[in-house]
């Protein structure tokens, strides 16, 4: 242990004697004006991490001799190897003033300014090098990256696929490159340039979900489901997969574009005001009212007063005749909007096929009222008050002259429509007149010629 011990001094006393040395051999050569040797010897006692002789030398050599920016190259490389980047900074400007046009210097001077978070400092010192040396790559490289994480994402893109017109060798600048592009919206470009990586990087994952989401955008639907399903579904933000899903929905591809909506909500709960009334309606379309209804019940948990969703989800229980929760959806729909027709249509649809005759009249009235002064936008719904529920209930019920007041009402806002006619003049010849019965009954066979209650009613009044 002891033997160890000493020959590490010993190696260490020898190696700062060699140093002492060093700086003395190089000390009388810069007495001598031999300033090349005295460089020479300060850039070895550099590379042998002989820092603190090295700059004394390189200090004593630039106090002497200030036209070689060698020294201060050298010097500036001593200071930043030590961390202290002011001094290196001063250092390799000066010898930038010297000569600036050395490209090497305008880099150890972008390098700096980069470890001091001096971004901008540094991307214009690349741009610099460019000026001076067009073909530069790692300028073109530097710079388009210090651009990219500034989120100059225009500018960055410029550079960095300028790059790629030397070298298509660089995975990252591809990456760069392409979600630069994505990311200012230039989805085609972006798709050619995550594509052309792709061949010569098959694995990057970074590139096939830039190509997807980018083909998504410029609605090559199919090309963007399979690069989709190639990339691990860990990449996908919930943002991309909405985007996916909203996409693929838009173009017909329902299936797929309800996993790709269901992803997103399940990486971030907030996502259910963009995703939960898209799967909804798209399960309401299919008549997959049950499945409708859940995601209904996320989106008006997620926001109570979202009108749409109560209304389509008391109209989801209705079709699977779950009266009940239709009512109670319905009215809390009203509750949000006391004047909403559609939310009243439906709950007196409700109420009839709950043969809560009397409730459902009510909400017919309600219909009926709220259309008043804008009855030409509610044409359909006043037709069925007066035709559907009123004058049919008034025929069965054989209060004719109310029935035939209500009919004529539902002919003003269908008058092409021949149940309407038809009860009409099953009201009329139910109470004597036969004339306007008559009438009614040649409009329904206008209208349908083989109507066969019509025939029957004509006939029999006729005979």
């Amino acid at each position: 242990m002891k033997a160890t011990i000493f020959c590490i001094l010993l190696f260490l006393f020898t190696g700062l004697n060699y140093a002492q040395d060093q700086y003395q051999v190089a000390s009388d050569a810069i007495k001598k004006n031999d300033f090349k040797k005295a460089l020479e010897i300060s850039k070895s006692l550099l590379s042998h991490d002989s820092t603190d002789q090295a700059i004394k030398i390189l200090v004593e050599l630039t106090s002497h001799d200030s036209t070689d920016k060698g020294g201060y190259i050298s010097l500036g490389d001593a200071y930043s190897k030590m961390s202290v980047l002011e001094l290196a900074l001063e250092d390799y400007k000066h010898a930038e003033r010297i000569d600036s046009l050395d490209v090497q210097v305008k880099f150890k001077i972008a390098d700096v300014l980069y470890k001091q978070k001096s971004y901008t400092d540094a991307a214009n010192k690349y741009l610099q090098v460019i000026a001076l040396d067009s073909n530069n790559i790692t300028a073109y490289d530097k710079v388009g990256e210090l651009l990219y994480y500034a989120k100059q994402y225009s500018n960055a893109a410029f550079y960095l696929t300028k790059y790629l017109t030397f070298d298509k060798k660089n995975n990252k600048v591809y990456s760069l490159a392409a979600n630069a592009l994505y990311v200012m919206n230039n989805f085609e470009l972006a798709a050619k340039t995550s594509e052309e990586g792709l061949q010569n990087f098959p694995q990057s994952n970074d590139l096939k979900r830039i190509d997807a989401l980018s083909l998504a955008y410029t609605k090559k639907t199919d090309d963007a489901i399979k690069m989709a399903n190639t990339t691990p579904d860990t990449l996908f933000s919930a943002w991309d997969n909405y985007v996916l899903g909203v996409s693929f929905l838009n173009a017909q591809k329902d299936s797929i574009a309800i996993i790709f909506l269901k992803n997103a909500l399940q990486k971030d709960t907030a996502y259910i005001t963009k995703t939960a009334d898209l799967i909804a309606t798209k399960y309401f379309r299919e008549g997959k009212y049950d499945s409708a209804i859940v995601y209904y019940d996320k989106k008006i948990s997620a926001d109570p007063t979202n009108l749409s969703a109560h209304i389509n989800k008391g109209i989801c229980a209705f079709q699977i005749k779950n009266y009940d929760a239709a009512r109670a959806t319905l009215l809390d729909a009203i509750k949000i909007k006391p004047d909403y027709i559609s939310a009243y249509l439906w709950l007196a649809r409700t109420y009839r096929s709950a043969d809560s005759t009397d409730e459902a009249g009510v909400a017919y009235k309600k219909v009926i009222s709220l259309a008043q002064g804008t009855e030409d936008s509610h044409k359909d719904e006043l037709a069925e008050a007066y035709g559907d529920f009123f004058g049919i209930n008034d025929l069965i019920k054989k209060r004719y002259s109310s029935a035939i007041d209500n009919l004529k009402q539902a002919i003003t806002y269908k008058p092409n429509e021949p149940r309407y006619h038809l009860w009409l003049a099953q009201a009329y010849a139910l109470s004597g007149k036969k004339d306007g019965a008559a009438v009614e009954y040649r409009k329904v066979l206008q209208l349908d010629p083989k109507n066969a209650d019509a025939k029957k009613g004509l006939k029999l009044i006729t005979d």
